[in-house]
Protein backbone atom coordinates (compact mmCIF):
# COMPACT_ATOMS: atom_id res chain seq x y z
CA UNK A 1 0.00 0.00 0.00
CA UNK A 2 1.13 3.29 -0.75
CA UNK A 3 1.81 5.82 2.02
CA UNK A 4 0.39 9.71 1.56
CA UNK A 5 1.53 12.64 3.82
CA UNK A 6 -0.59 15.74 4.86
CA UNK A 7 1.80 18.30 3.26
CA UNK A 8 -0.12 16.56 -0.06
CA UNK A 9 -3.49 18.15 1.98
CA UNK A 10 -2.16 21.38 2.98
CA UNK A 11 -3.30 23.65 -0.12
CA UNK A 12 -6.91 22.65 0.33
CA UNK A 13 -6.78 22.20 4.30
CA UNK A 14 -8.64 25.73 5.04
CA UNK A 15 -11.48 24.84 2.73
CA UNK A 16 -12.06 21.17 3.75
CA UNK A 17 -11.78 22.11 7.39
CA UNK A 18 -14.63 25.22 6.89
CA UNK A 19 -16.64 22.88 4.75
CA UNK A 20 -16.54 19.71 7.43
CA UNK A 21 -17.55 22.28 10.27
CA UNK A 22 -20.40 24.07 8.94
CA UNK A 23 -23.19 24.19 10.20
CA UNK A 24 -25.15 23.94 6.81
CA UNK A 25 -23.06 20.36 5.72
CA UNK A 26 -23.98 17.24 6.78
CA UNK A 27 -20.91 16.47 8.60
CA UNK A 28 -20.33 14.83 11.90
CA UNK A 29 -18.29 17.79 13.66
CA UNK A 30 -21.73 19.73 15.10
CA UNK A 31 -22.76 16.62 16.63
CA UNK A 32 -19.90 14.03 17.46
CA UNK A 33 -17.47 17.38 18.75
CA UNK A 34 -19.59 18.00 21.60
CA UNK A 35 -17.47 17.13 24.26
CA UNK A 36 -20.03 17.04 27.46
CA UNK A 37 -18.73 16.40 30.88
CA UNK A 38 -15.11 15.58 30.48
CA UNK A 39 -14.40 14.45 34.61
CA UNK A 40 -17.84 12.23 33.72
CA UNK A 41 -17.41 8.16 33.27
CA UNK A 42 -18.04 6.61 30.11
CA UNK A 43 -21.95 6.73 29.80
CA UNK A 44 -24.06 4.43 26.74
CA UNK A 45 -24.56 8.21 25.24
CA UNK A 46 -20.46 8.42 24.82
CA UNK A 47 -20.37 4.75 23.09
CA UNK A 48 -23.85 5.45 21.09
CA UNK A 49 -21.85 8.66 19.79
CA UNK A 50 -19.30 6.98 17.79
CA UNK A 51 -22.09 6.03 15.53
CA UNK A 52 -22.05 9.49 14.26
CA UNK A 53 -18.57 8.59 13.05
CA UNK A 54 -20.48 5.71 10.70
CA UNK A 55 -20.41 2.55 13.13
CA UNK A 56 -23.16 0.92 13.64
CA UNK A 57 -23.36 -0.13 17.24
CA UNK A 58 -26.98 -1.36 18.18
CA UNK A 59 -28.37 -2.19 21.84
CA UNK A 60 -26.35 -5.58 21.95
CA UNK A 61 -23.01 -3.83 21.85
CA UNK A 62 -24.13 -1.30 24.18
CA UNK A 63 -25.95 -2.72 26.75
CA UNK A 64 -23.85 -5.41 28.51
CA UNK A 65 -20.98 -2.85 28.90
CA UNK A 66 -23.09 -1.12 31.34
CA UNK A 67 -24.49 -4.62 33.71
CA UNK A 68 -23.19 -5.58 36.78
CA UNK A 69 -20.94 -8.72 36.28
CA UNK A 70 -17.00 -9.52 35.17
CA UNK A 71 -17.62 -11.27 31.49
CA UNK A 72 -15.88 -9.42 28.75
CA UNK A 73 -18.27 -6.69 27.82
CA UNK A 74 -17.54 -5.52 31.76
CA UNK A 75 -14.24 -5.40 31.48
CA UNK A 76 -14.19 -3.74 28.18
CA UNK A 77 -16.31 -0.98 30.06
CA UNK A 78 -13.84 -0.73 33.32
CA UNK A 79 -10.80 -0.40 30.52
CA UNK A 80 -12.42 2.38 28.81
CA UNK A 81 -12.59 4.04 31.70
CA UNK A 82 -9.36 3.71 33.30
CA UNK A 83 -8.02 5.14 29.45
CA UNK A 84 -10.29 7.95 30.38
CA UNK A 85 -9.26 8.57 33.47
CA UNK A 86 -5.28 8.00 32.46
CA UNK A 87 -5.56 9.97 29.48
CA UNK A 88 -7.94 13.07 30.66
CA UNK A 89 -4.75 14.91 31.30
CA UNK A 90 -2.33 13.71 29.32
CA UNK A 91 -0.27 16.10 26.97
CA UNK A 92 -0.70 16.62 23.21
CA UNK A 93 -0.30 13.74 20.80
CA UNK A 94 1.88 15.88 18.55
CA UNK A 95 4.00 17.33 21.65
CA UNK A 96 5.68 13.69 22.64
CA UNK A 97 9.50 14.30 21.83
CA UNK A 98 9.59 10.55 20.35
CA UNK A 99 7.27 7.75 19.36
CA UNK A 100 8.47 5.26 22.67
CA UNK A 101 7.29 7.90 25.32
CA UNK A 102 3.90 8.35 23.24
CA UNK A 103 3.24 4.68 22.92
CA UNK A 104 3.75 4.21 27.03
CA UNK A 105 1.66 7.25 27.58
CA UNK A 106 -1.00 5.40 25.60
CA UNK A 107 -1.11 2.43 26.96
CA UNK A 108 -4.17 2.13 28.77
CA UNK A 109 -5.73 2.75 25.23
CA UNK A 110 -3.79 -0.16 24.17
CA UNK A 111 -5.29 -2.11 27.33
CA UNK A 112 -8.57 -0.91 25.71
CA UNK A 113 -7.65 -2.29 22.57
CA UNK A 114 -6.76 -5.61 24.12
CA UNK A 115 -10.00 -5.77 26.26
CA UNK A 116 -12.20 -5.04 23.12
CA UNK A 117 -10.87 -7.98 21.24
CA UNK A 118 -12.69 -10.62 23.59
CA UNK A 119 -16.26 -8.55 22.99
CA UNK A 120 -18.24 -8.90 19.73
CA UNK A 121 -18.58 -6.38 17.11
CA UNK A 122 -16.01 -4.32 19.22
CA UNK A 123 -12.37 -3.30 17.37
CA UNK A 124 -9.12 -1.20 17.97
CA UNK A 125 -11.54 1.08 15.59
CA UNK A 126 -14.70 0.94 17.70
CA UNK A 127 -12.20 1.99 20.63
CA UNK A 128 -11.09 4.95 19.05
CA UNK A 129 -13.85 6.82 17.98
CA UNK A 130 -15.79 5.83 21.50
CA UNK A 131 -12.71 7.68 22.96
CA UNK A 132 -11.09 9.65 20.73
CA UNK A 133 -14.36 12.38 21.74
CA UNK A 134 -13.84 12.32 25.15
CA UNK A 135 -9.98 12.76 24.80
CA UNK A 136 -9.77 14.16 21.34
CA UNK A 137 -5.89 15.24 22.24
CA UNK A 138 -4.55 12.68 22.96
CA UNK A 139 -6.33 9.15 21.45
CA UNK A 140 -6.19 9.42 17.31
CA UNK A 141 -9.41 7.99 15.29
CA UNK A 142 -8.28 5.03 13.84
CA UNK A 143 -10.37 3.82 10.90
CA UNK A 144 -9.76 2.28 7.54
CA UNK A 145 -9.51 5.62 5.89
CA UNK A 146 -6.88 6.21 7.94
CA UNK A 147 -5.30 3.05 7.34
CA UNK A 148 -5.34 3.71 3.75
CA UNK A 149 -4.08 7.02 3.72
CA UNK A 150 -0.86 5.53 5.40
CA UNK A 151 -0.53 1.99 3.89
CA UNK A 152 -0.67 0.26 7.21
CA UNK A 153 -2.67 -2.01 9.13
CA UNK A 154 -1.94 -1.91 12.85
CA UNK A 155 -3.51 0.68 15.70
CA UNK A 156 0.30 1.37 17.10
CA UNK A 157 1.64 1.62 13.33
CA UNK A 158 -1.17 4.17 12.58
CA UNK A 159 -0.31 6.01 15.71
CA UNK A 160 3.52 6.07 14.59
CA UNK A 161 2.82 7.52 11.18
CA UNK A 162 0.37 9.95 12.20
CA UNK A 163 2.53 10.94 15.32
CA UNK A 164 5.86 11.22 12.19
CA UNK A 165 3.49 13.38 9.82
CA UNK A 166 1.86 15.67 12.29
CA UNK A 167 5.22 16.36 14.12
CA UNK A 168 6.79 17.04 10.29
CA UNK A 169 3.88 19.49 9.41
CA UNK A 170 2.69 20.72 12.87
CA UNK A 171 3.90 24.69 11.45
CA UNK A 172 0.81 24.66 9.54
CA UNK A 173 -1.73 22.03 11.21
CA UNK A 174 -1.58 23.85 14.41
CA UNK A 175 -2.50 27.83 13.13
CA UNK A 176 -5.30 26.20 11.12
CA UNK A 177 -6.37 24.05 14.18
CA UNK A 178 -6.28 27.01 16.66
CA UNK A 179 -8.54 29.05 14.19
CA UNK A 180 -11.62 26.68 14.37
CA UNK A 181 -13.45 25.99 17.92
CA UNK A 182 -15.64 22.85 18.64
CA UNK A 183 -19.13 23.42 18.65
CA UNK A 184 -19.23 23.85 22.54
CA UNK A 185 -16.31 26.02 22.86
CA UNK A 186 -12.81 24.14 22.89
CA UNK A 187 -9.83 24.51 20.89
CA UNK A 188 -9.98 22.23 18.13
CA UNK A 189 -6.99 19.60 18.62
CA UNK A 190 -4.40 18.99 16.40
CA UNK A 191 -5.38 15.22 15.97
CA UNK A 192 -8.83 16.00 15.00
CA UNK A 193 -8.42 18.19 12.56
CA UNK A 194 -5.83 16.09 11.04
CA UNK A 195 -8.43 13.48 11.01
CA UNK A 196 -11.01 15.73 9.48
CA UNK A 197 -8.69 16.07 6.46
CA UNK A 198 -7.51 12.54 5.95
CA UNK A 199 -11.46 11.70 6.11
CA UNK A 200 -12.43 14.42 3.65
CA UNK A 201 -9.56 13.07 1.37
CA UNK A 202 -10.07 9.66 1.36
CA UNK A 203 -13.99 10.18 1.05
CA UNK A 204 -12.94 11.67 -2.73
Amino acid sequence: MTSRSLAELRVTAKETLEKYTSPSNWYAFNTYDVLGDPAASLSPADVLMANLLSLQLSATEVIPLFTEGHEAAQKLRAALDHALEALRDAPAFETFGDIESLEACVGPLAAANYAAMEVPQWTAVTVSKVLHRRVPQIVPIIDSRVRSFYGVRYAEDVRSALWHDIRNEIDWLAPLAASQMTPDGRALSVLRLADILIWMAEAK
